[in-house]
């Protein structure tokens, strides 16, 4: 019954669609955890508006262009409004939702596996599972798997791999990483994960149900980082090297018969050792958080430098968002006002 769901889930999440616009779509807006502030940064222009929200570590962005900001010193999570620049709301206690792209749910990682609606937070379902160092978390674009990748803030715990069916409801294996997986990235459209392993210097292309490796890609460092991006043709990977620090854009290609290939590999040389990678919500670009404070965003088709941001201390998280994203289906009030703020230098 399990391999048949996990056929299915491939199936789905292989045949995602993809749809490229004539024209260029809007920047979004780059939000960065550093310091005691979340920064909200246009990714072009450079303008940067601050808000107060405590020692944030990850970002949690949400549908409607909201991004959840806890913070796990004091306890309390700061909801901002990207539109807005604006903080919108400030929850007593830690709320790290993950949402897949059903915008009226979202799931919450913390031991067990709760499955809530948005915005209400009512509990839709609890599921058992025992994952207690939540590190990274992906669902599948049909909403029906979640994967949990555990490790500790350190090398001391070995990083796990959890599978839960959402809606089975049940856990559908927990196994240990060979290597150090730092971080994941799921291909909606392969169906496959990345896993970036700093000990072996390689990213392991590997389906998701067996987690038998369908390509190993070398890389000439150490991964800190690794996303997909575009209809999955294009792998990205900040590498830390031992003399230099490197974006590496691995192209792919899947044939009939000789499966999954690299097509080609181009290097971005930084400016720094890179702690995040942040891809454009079109794909077209990404953002490299570096140690420091510098933030490179890079054109990937000739690979280019299209800015460069100083945020002044090494942020813990980077994410790259999408202001007028669609929340979930809300009335409309006509005292509601749906104006965005336009960020302007020095604000």
């Amino acid at each position: 019954m399990r391999s048949a769901r996990w056929l299915l889930v491939a199936t789905l999440i292989g045949a995602a669609p993809f749809a490229m616009a004539k024209d260029p779509p809007p920047p979004g807006l780059l939000v960065a955890s550093v310091g005691e502030q979340v920064v909200l940064a246009d990714p072009i222009g450079g303008a940067m508006h601050k808000l107060q929200a405590g020692p944030v570590g990850f970002l949690f962005p949400a549908p409607g262009g909201i991004v959840f900001a806890p913070d796990l010193v004091d306890g309390s999570t700061t909801v901002i409004d990207l539109a807005g620049l604006r903080v919108a709301d400030r929850i007593d206690g830690v709320t790290m939702p993950r949402f897949g792209q059903d915008a009226d749910r979202y799931v919450v990682v913390a031991g067990d596996v709760m499955l809530l609606s948005y915005p209400e937070r009512a509990r839709i379902a609890l599921i058992e599972a025992e994952l207690t160092s939540p590190w990274q978390t992906v669902i599948t674009a049909d909403g029906a798997i979640l994967l949990d990748l555990e490790r500790g803030p350190g090398s001391d715990m070995r990083p796990t791999l959890a599978a839960v069916d959402l809606l089975g409801r049940e856990v559908v294996y927990r196994r240990r990483l060979d290597g150090d997986v730092i971080r994941m990235a799921l291909g909606q459209h392969l169906g496959l994960l990345a896993l970036a392993d700093q000990a072996s210097s390689e990213i392991r292309l590997v389906e998701p149900s067996q987690l038998a490796v369908v390509l190993a890609v070398p890389t000439q460092g150490a991964p800190i980082d690794v996303a997909f991006v575009g209809e999955d043709e294009l792998l990205v990977v900040a590498v830390v090297e031992p003399s230099a620090s490197t974006l590496q854009v691995v192209e792919l290609k899947r044939r009939r018969s000789k499966g999954l290939k690299i097509k080609k590999t181009r290097l971005f040389h930084l400016s720094g050792p890179p702690v995040r990678l942040a891809p454009g919500p079109w794909g077209l670009r990404v953002a490299v958080a570096e140690e420091g404070g510098r933030v490179e965003v890079v054109e990937l088709d000739h690979l280019e430098l299209v800015s460069t941001l100083e945020l002044g201390s090494t942020p813990r998280d980077l994410v790259w968002c999408d202001p007028a994203a669609a929340g979930p289906l809300l009335p409309e009030w006509s005292d509601r006002s749906h104006e965005p703020r336009k960020l302007e230098i020095g604000d």
